[in-house]
């Protein structure tokens, strides 16, 4: 199971949500999900974002220098602020 596959299984069941019961929002069968969760397909990009708005959540790029923060932001294990409004005012010519 891929890290984005895992995050929308645990999403689904987050909302309560059974495979049939996705799979019908999206008019698939509960097969298809099933097989995406798992990781037994490549699931196209439209399949995964429809997905993921159905049980709240939305896919997003993000520089993989910003990764680091994003993370630290997401776990909540971070004590101290990752950006300080100072920190823009530094950088500016």
């Amino acid at each position: 199971m891929s890290p984005i596959t895992e995050q929308l299984h645990e999403a689904r069941k987050a909302q309560k949500l059974t495979q049939a019961q996705l799979g019908k929002r999206l008019g698939w069968a509960q097969t298809r999900v099933s097989t995406i969760e798992k990781g037994r397909v490549d699931p196209r990009l439209s399949s995964v974002v429809q997905m993921a708005r159905l049980v709240d959540h939305e896919l997003m790029l993000v520089p993989k220098s910003m990764l680091p923060a994003i993370q630290a932001m997401l776990s909540g294990k971070t004590e101290e602020p990752l950006w300080t409004i100072g920190d823009e005012e530094e950088s500016m010519p």
